[in-house]
C-alpha cells in the first residue's frame, strides 16, 4: 500500500497540465491541490494515534487506504476544482494516516531490523512515485487523457486487499506505552524536526528540478520532465541499495554518509549550467537523500520506545508541514532572484538536519557516571 500512497501523491505533477486545461483552473487553483495533501498529512498527525486507539492498527490501516484510494479516485472524476480540492484533502489525510499506522506497526513488529523494514517500505513508495508519468504519459499517447491513471490506488488496494487481507496487525505494545496526549522524550523531538529540512530538501528538487532545467540547463520543458526521472529513479535505487546497507550499518552513520553524499551531488547540480553534470548532481542527490527519510524515521521511532502509534502520527506534522512550506518559498524567492538562486537554501537545510539529528542522539545518550554523581 506504500506504493498506493506514492502513487497518489506523485500523480498530480504529471497530469497538471492536462487537469488545468479541462477543468479550465489557473496555476495556483492547480497549486492548491497539492497544498490540500500537504494539509491532510498534518492534519493526520493530530488524529491518527487517537483513531488508533479507538478503533485499533487494523482499521485505521483499512480505512484509510480506502479513503486514498476514494480521494484519488474522485480527483480522477472530478468536474470542478471544489471536488478535486476536496479528494486531495481526502487523500493526503487517509494515506497518511494509513502510512502511519504501516510505520508504527513495521517499527515494533521488527524492532532489531527497524532500519531495514522501514527504509523497503520507503522504497516501495518511492517506487509508486516514479510510475505516474510514465502512465500519464502512456493514456496521453493513446487518447485517453489523464483521468484513468487516478484509478490505480483503487487497484492497488484491491490486490492488497485480496492477498493480505486476513493478516493481523500486531498489537500495540504496552511497555512504555501511555495515553496520546502524553509527552514523547525530548530526544525524539530533535529528530521531528529534522524531518523538515530533510523533506524540506527532497521536495524543493522534485518540485523545482524540472524549471531548473528549463532556465537554467536550456532545455525544453518535455525534455526536463523526462530528465527528472533520474532524480525520482536514484531514490528507488538508493533505498533498495540502502536496505541491504542498514542490515549491518547503524541508522545514523548511515544517515550521515548518505546525507554527505546528497549535498555533494547537489553542488554538482547547483553548480553547473550544462544539461549532463546537471542530471548527475540530480542523480547523486536522489541516491543521498533517499535514505534520510527512512533513517530519521527509524531514529525517531528508536526514541520513543512503546510510544510508536503517537510518534509516527505527530512525524505526519512535521513532514507534511515541509511540503507545505519548502517549495513554495523556494518558487517565492526564484521569482525575485531567479531559480539558480533561490537553490540556495537547499544546503542550509542539509546543514540543519545534520545538527538536529546530531542534538537528537546527544540527547538520547546515557549520561556517564560521573555526570550521573554530579548531577546528584
Amino acid at each position: 500500500m506504500a506504493t498506493a500512497f506514492g502513487f497518489a501523491v506523485s500523480v498530480m505533477g504529471p497530469a497538471m497540465p492536462s487537469m488545468r486545461d479541462e477543468l479550465g483552473i489557473s496555476r495556483t487553483v492547480g497549486g492548491l491541490h497539492f497544498t490540500a495533501l500537504a494539509a491532510g498529512s498534518v492534519l493526520s498527525g493530530f488524529i491518527v494515534d487517537r483513531l488508533i486507539g479507538a478503533w485499533g492498527r487494523r482499521s485505521v490501516f483499512w480505512t484509510g487506504g480506502v479513503g486514498l484510494s476514494l480521494g484519488a479516485a474522485l480527483i480522477g472524476l472530478g468536474w470542478h476544482p471544489g471536488v478535486t480540492l476536496a479528494a486531495a484533502l481526502l487523500a493526503g489525510v487517509s494515506g497518511a494516516s494509513m502510512l502511519a499506522v504501516a510505520q508504527a506497526t513495521l517499527s515494533d513488529h521488527h524492532a532489531a531490523h527497524r532500519s531495514v523494514a522501514l527504509t523497503e517500505v520507503n522504497m516501495a513508495m518511492s517506487f509508486g512515485s516514479v510510475i505516474p508519468a510514465v502512465l500519464i504519459g502512456a493514456t496521453l499517447a493513446m487518447g485517453f487523457g489523464w483521468r484513468p491513471a487516478f484509478v490505480t490506488p483503487l487497484l492497488i488496494l484491491l490486490v492488497f486487499a485480496w492477498w493480505l487481507g486476513a493478516e493481523t496487525f500486531p498489537a500495540t505494545p504496552t511497555t512504555g506505552a501511555s495515553s496520546p496526549g502524553s509527552r514523547l522524550p525530548q530526544p525524539y523531538w530533535f529528530f521531528w524536526a529534522a524531518f523538515i529540512p530533510a523533506v524540506g530538501a527532497e521536495w524543493s528538487l522534485g518540485a523545482w528540478g524540472a524549471d531548473y532545467l528549463v532556465d537554467v540547463a536550456g532545455n525544453t520543458k518535455g525534455t526536463a520532465a523526462f530528465l527528472m526521472t533520474a532524480f525520482f529513479g536514484a531514490m528507488v535505487v538508493g533505498r533498495f541499495l540502502g536496505s541491504r546497507v542498514a542490515r549491518s550499518v547503524a541508522p545514523l552513520p548511515l544517515l550521515i554518509g548518505t546525507t554527505v553524499l546528497g549535498l555533494s551531488g547537489f553542488l554538482v547540480f547547483w553548480g553547473s549550467v550544462a544539461t549532463v553534470p546537471v542530471v548527475v548532481g540530480l542523480l547523486l542527490s536522489g541516491l543521498g537523500i533517499s535514505m534520510q527519510f527512512p533513517m530519521i524515521l527509524s531514529l525517531a521511532l528508536q526514541a520513543a520506545p512503546g510510544r510508536a502509534n503517537s510518534a509516527a502520527a505527530r512525524l505526519n506534522i512535521s513532514s507534511g508541514g515541509a511540503v507545505l512550506v519548502a517549495p513554495l518559498i523556494l518558487g517565492a524567492i526564484a521569482d525575485q532572484t531567479g531559480i539558480r538562486a533561490a537553490f540556495g537554501i537547499v544546503p542550509a537545510l542539509f546543514f540543519i538536519l545534520v545538527l538536529l539529528v546530531v542534538l537528537g542522539h546527544h540527547a538520547g545518550s546515557p549520561r556517564q557516571p560521573e555526570e550521573l554523581s554530579q548531577a546528584g
